[in-house]
């Protein structure tokens, strides 16, 4: 049977390029794959992992851009599958198949594959290898977590090796682009959460000579976690409460949104990490002259039931984003720019089926998709059942929300959530507390010292002191492997304490 790749075509918008991109409806035959072991242990060629780059002008490249993996023993249809759809796109968007390429944004392995473990590389390397065409990867927070490895170093030297990678970032040019990969670099060590994707110095040293050096060309980023303030939709439940939303999001979280906002050549941003689909108005956000793109996931550790991928499509004069639904294969438009539009930057196209935010499944429906610091960007946020949002100013960029039962912690002048005071505010009393215990006002919240909570059925009292950064956000998640690495070592002195013996073998 043939499948049919539909492309859905809404109206054209500002920077709409469909004069030179026409997109038509083609009968595409299927591609036959080899299965994708688990066990296989092949080694592949390196060259899928070092061929990326292509320099030469006035050619079309076309990018497929996978989110987390999380690959999965059981669910290897879904992803060979998914494999197949993409590598029958690929050459219709660009009309061959010299100009594709496949980006990954990190996280290769589910559970039941041991993520960051050499095994789970070697399956993704086997699977990625199978798309046929040049791979970029980069990692993401669970491939560092491999249990055979002692130190976050030797975790990232085994993906290094498998991968024919000389260092975790890079940056290839394609025509008229100079794609960026940034890698995380902590698990074991990172300082609260281990799932914080982390930059670290030299690698962002790096990237900022990188742009400023390359001025005249256009410049797209991936990365595993999106930066702070880039306005993307989020999930306050899991990666706000437990601080790993963000790229370094407990040190200098705001230094990606200074390079951004310093170097008006980064174009595009895709990034992963939140396991949503794009069908939200916040899956693409467009802030100063870049647009920041959310990917989805093609296996089942989606939060909203849907399955989708990226193609990028560009050429010297500029570009376009696609979502590709891997339920029907069709391919959605999504944004379309030349790259320097006179008229300004690109505008999302809207959503025929777009999803609402809904606070009961965990999201963050804070409404900054206008965010503009220069403008009162709080003015008429309400909650979901149309009270107004109480906002807290508590010093410097220290902003508390008190929105759909839950008080959370924003970054003001970044206008993104950096954190959780209480997840259920239901039947408690609110009061900024200052240093001689008295309540002050929310207009003098800078001078507060804690926040009061007090249940109005109880009559218990919990205050929430200001933290070593001056911040009220608690800090739901340490470091788990930590804890857990220390609980394993305190297990096995008591054993060793029981059982002499065994401790003595464990030393032969």
């Amino acid at each position: 049977e043939e499948n049919r790749l539909s492309v859905r075509q809404p109206q054209p918008q500002r920077g709409a390029l469909s004069s030179r991109f026409p997109r038509q409806n083609q009968r595409l035959s299927k591609r036959k794959c080899g299965c994708t072991s688990l066990k296989s242990g092949a080694t592949c060629q390196c060259s899928a992992f070092q061929d990326f780059s292509d320099d030469r002008q006035g050619h079309t490249y076309a990018i497929g851009i996978l989110g987390d993996l999380h690959l999965e023993p059981s669910q290897m249809h879904l992803f060979r599958e998914a494999r197949d759809q993409i590598v029958r796109a690929l050459p219709e968007v660009c009309g061959g198949r010299e100009g594709c390429r496949v980006v990954q944004l990190g996280d290769l392995g589910g559970y039941a594959c041991d993520p960051g473990s050499q095994q789970c590389f070697d399956t993704a390397k086997d699977f990625l290898s199978g798309f046929g065409f040049p791979v970029g990867v980069i990692t993401g927070n669970h491939d560092l977590e491999g249990e055979e490895f002692k130190t976050d170093e030797d975790n990232l030297a085994a993906w290094l090796r498998t991968f024919c990678q000389d260092t975790h970032y890079w940056s290839k040019d394609l025509g008229a682009v100079l794609a960026i990969g940034l890698s995380t670099v902590r698990f074991r060590s990172n300082k609260h959460s281990a799932h914080e994707v982390f930059i670290d110095d030299a690698q962002m040293r790096w990237f900022e000579e990188t742009v400023e050096a390359n001025s005249e060309k256009n410049i797209v980023v991936f990365s595993h976690a999106p930066p702070m303030g880039c306005g993307l939709k989020v999930v306050q439940s899991v990666h706000v409460k437990n601080r790993c939303a963000w790229l370094n999001h407990s040190s200098d979280p705001g230094q990606f949104m200074r390079i951004v906002n310093n170097c008006h050549n980064i174009k595009l941003w895709f990034s992963g990490h939140f396991h949503l689909s794009q069908n939200y108005a916040e899956s693409i956000s467009v802030l100063s002259n870049t647009a920041f793109v959310q990917t989805g996931v093609i296996g089942e550790c989606n939060r909203d039931n849907l399955r989708q991928s990226r193609i990028l499509k560009f050429d010297a004069e500029g570009f376009e984003v696609y979502t590709i639904d891997h339920d029907d294969e069709s391919l959605r438009l999504d944004l379309s720019s030349s790259w320097n539009d006179p008229r300004g930057p690109p505008i999302p196209e809207q959503l025929a089926e777009e999803l609402l935010c809904d606070p009961e499944d965990g999201d963050l429906c804070c409404g900054l998709e206008d965010c503009d610091p220069y403008l009162d960007w709080k003015a008429n946020k309400r909650n979901t059942d149309g009270s107004p949002v109480r906002w807290i100013s508590a010093g410097g960029d220290v902003l508390l929300a008190h929105q759909n039962n839950m008080l959370v912690e924003y970054h003001d002048s970044l206008c993104a959530p950096v954190g959780v005071v209480c997840l259920d505010t239901r039947n408690k009393r609110i009061r900024m507390i200052g240093a001689d215990g008295d309540e002050v006002s929310d207009v003098r919240a800078d001078h507060a010292v804690a926040v009061e909570f007090a249940d109005l059925l109880t009559g218990e009292i919990e205050r929430v002191p200001r933290n070593d950064a001056n911040s009220f956000y608690r800090i739901y998640q340490p470091n788990k492997w930590r804890i857990r690495k220390q609980r394993e070592a305190a297990e096995a002195r008591d054993d060793g304490a029981r059982n002499p013996q065994n401790t003595a073998r464990s030393y032969s």
